[in-house]
């Protein structure tokens, strides 16, 4: 979230998702469409939770749950990065081409599945302070 950003954040994270949902419309597999399952159940648990604590964290960042909002953020973050790594996109270059294919590199499919499973259990504990 970076607290602090609000509004601009939100937007940038909900076109990401949105960027990373075209692309696995156009041929995603099973691990895909999980990573991108997740990450849109993370997204939204993060945008809930910058909602209702915004004030909280703001004034003071050191809360525990704005911790876990900003961590959460930086999950999601390695969640696409993990993505782009396993389907053999650039990560430099944002956001990847629309017509992109995913083309798996088998040696980055554990570290995807690790992203997910750390997405789906930062997803459950935001979800646990709404």
């Amino acid at each position: 979230m970076s607290l602090g950003n609000g509004m601009g954040f939100r937007l940038g994270a909900a076109l990401l998702l949105v960027m990373a949902g075209l692309l696995c419309l156009l041929g995603c597999s099973p691990l895909e469409n999980q990573a991108r399952d997740t990450a849109a159940a993370l997204s939204g648990a993060i945008v809930a939770a910058q909602s209702k604590y915004e004030a909280r964290c703001t004034a003071n960042s050191g809360l525990e749950i704005c911790q876990v909002i900003n961590r959460a953020v930086s999950g999601e973050n390695a969640l696409v990065t993990a993505v782009e790594t396993y389907c053999g996109w650039s990560v430099a270059v944002a956001p990847p081409d629309p017509a992109a294919k995913c083309v798996p590199v088998k040696s980055a499919e554990a570290a995807l599945r690790a992203a997910i499973a750390n997405a789906a259990a930062m997803t459950i504990q935001i979800k646990g302070a709404l």
